[in-house]
């Protein structure tokens, strides 16, 4: 009997070890192919293994140095949930901030491209002095698009590539100005300035809208952090009241409810706060 307990022992410990290490691997490669494909896109040279690795330290170290100190499971749970979906925000964070900052540079590269045009450079020779002249980030994605000419690709199937890459309503309109004239011909230079002007005219009136929504961004921030700023200062003051919160069935229920009707509240203040220029 002794011994059917331990074999059955071991194979449990066999089969989890196994379950942990299939999805250990299943994670690192899934981790590993988004981060490159998101660095590469962001002109960012940073192994991905070394990212990998980075975030697997502050998954198992993070939540214990939280536990050791608070001496609180659930709250190195939730510091473990955190570590793991936090550098999918950073990505997309980051490129969010490099993608704004392309269109701001948009309206004068136009306008630099125009001039250029208009003092008798080809299409070619405007766009290498505007890699040249601009910062990064548009300088990237133009030295790229010339780079992609270079190797024998069309000019417009480079220009879509980039358009396919960035995913901008901006720089669509920028392909399509540059593809339709040079498909039925026309002035090109005036049609950039007048799309550096519309752009410009979009940017002022996005700040605008920003500017008037921002009270409710804010207004949202404040109520959907109020009851999470409200229950740590409480199991802080009163840990015996709160006890039940953490420690029972209809606690944890009550926990569940609270943070979908907080989604539920963030989603609805996101959708009448986005406005659609």
């Amino acid at each position: 009997m002794d011994i059917i307990i331990a074999l059955s022992v071991m194979l449990c410990v066999a089969l989890l070890v196994f379950a942990v290490r299939g999805f250990f691997v299943d994670y690192k490669k899934g981790f590993t192919s988004s981060a490159s494909i998101t660095m590469q896109e962001m002109f960012l040279f940073i192994d991905p293994q070394k990212l990998f690795f980075v975030n697997i330290g502050v998954v198992l170290i993070v939540p214990i140095l939280v536990w050791m100190l608070t001496g609180k499971l659930v709250l190195a749970i939730v510091v473990t949930l955190i570590a793991l979906i936090l550098p999918r925000f950073l990505y997309g964070f980051i490129k969010r901030k490099r993608l704004e900052g392309i269109i701001a540079q948009l309206p004068d590269a136009l306008n630099m491209m125009a001039g250029s045009l208009r003092s008798g450079a080809s299409l070619a020779i405007a766009l290498d002095l505007v890699a040249t002249e601009t910062d990064p980030p548009l300088s990237q994605e133009l030295s790229l698009l010339l780079r992609e000419q270079k190797l024998g690709i069309s000019l417009e199937d480079a220009m879509e590539s980039m358009s396919k890459r960035l995913n901008l309503e901006e720089i669509d309109l920028f392909v399509s100005a540059v593809t339709i004239s040079k498909s039925v011909g026309g002035n090109l230079a005036e049609v950039l300035e007048r799309l550096a002007q519309t752009l410009r005219s979009k940017a002022v009136m996005e700040g605008k809208i920003k500017a008037l929504t921002a009270q409710g961004k804010l207004q949202g921030i404040v109520v959907g952090l109020l009851p999470v700023f409200m229950g740590f200062a409480l199991n802080y003051l009163e840990p015996e009241a709160m006890a039940p919160m953490f420690s029972t069935w209809y606690g944890w229920v009550t926990v569940g409810v609270i943070s979908l009707l907080l989604i539920v509240g963030a989603v609805f203040i996101r959708k009448i706060i986005a406005i659609d220029v």
